[in-house]
């Protein structure tokens, strides 16, 4: 008898029934189910030999109704952005000679680091975190910690940075004289940002 666990050749169940969902397009791009005793396996159609994903039928049901529920809301890169400012970033436009914005900037300086998100296209994004005294913010020489990528991606994980410290980065003695940091707004021009904290 065959172990029926996630990973087995979907081809490999017999005697099951799959059924595509009825909210499937004609195009072949489906999910698939099959009810085994107690588990229903999953497979995508375009693969029917491929792996299957083989859970527990009570699992499938609660994500259904999580998902229903609306309670498996995946965070837009909006949702982030208004949490930012809610914590105290200010955004800047930097533009190009000819006025034309280059990015979406946010700054805010705390607990003697400055955190920067530099937003240039939904799929370019970079986040960093530098020490206060940083005269360039947008060229720093130290980073303290930078993530690069899709924008949500960048965003869910600064914003999962602890406050008060940088992970992996031992405590440093920082001047905070000035509490805050200089950020330029375009060609020979530049904004004050105070620290929030």
């Amino acid at each position: 008898m065959t172990e029926v666990r996630t990973g087995i050749a979907a081809d490999r169940l017999v005697g099951v029934r799959w059924r595509k969902s009825s909210r499937s397009g004609a195009i072949g791009n489906c999910v698939e189910l099959a009810p085994l005793a107690g588990q229903v396996a999953i497979r995508d159609s375009k693969s029917p030999g491929g792996p299957a994903l083989v859970l527990p039928a009570s699992s499938l049901t609660a994500l259904l109704r999580a998902t229903r529920a609306g309670g498996l809301r995946k965070q837009t890169t909006e949702d982030y952005l208004r949490a930012l400012v809610a914590s105290g970033y200010e955004f800047l436009h930097p533009r190009d000679t000819e006025g034309n914005i280059t990015a979406v900037v946010g700054v805010r300086a705390h607990h003697d680091v400055v955190d920067v998100i530099r937003l240039h296209a939904e799929d370019e994004a970079i986040a960093t975190r530098v020490p206060v005294d940083t005269e360039d913010v947008m060229n720093p020489t130290t980073v303290l910690w930078t993530r690069t990528g899709w924008a949500v991606d960048v965003l869910h994980a600064l914003s999962g940075l602890p406050e008060d410290h940088t992970p992996g980065v031992t405590a440093r003695a920082l001047s905070s004289a000035g509490r805050g940091c200089w950020v330029s707004t375009a060609a020979g021009r530049a904004k004050w940002l105070s620290a929030s904290a």
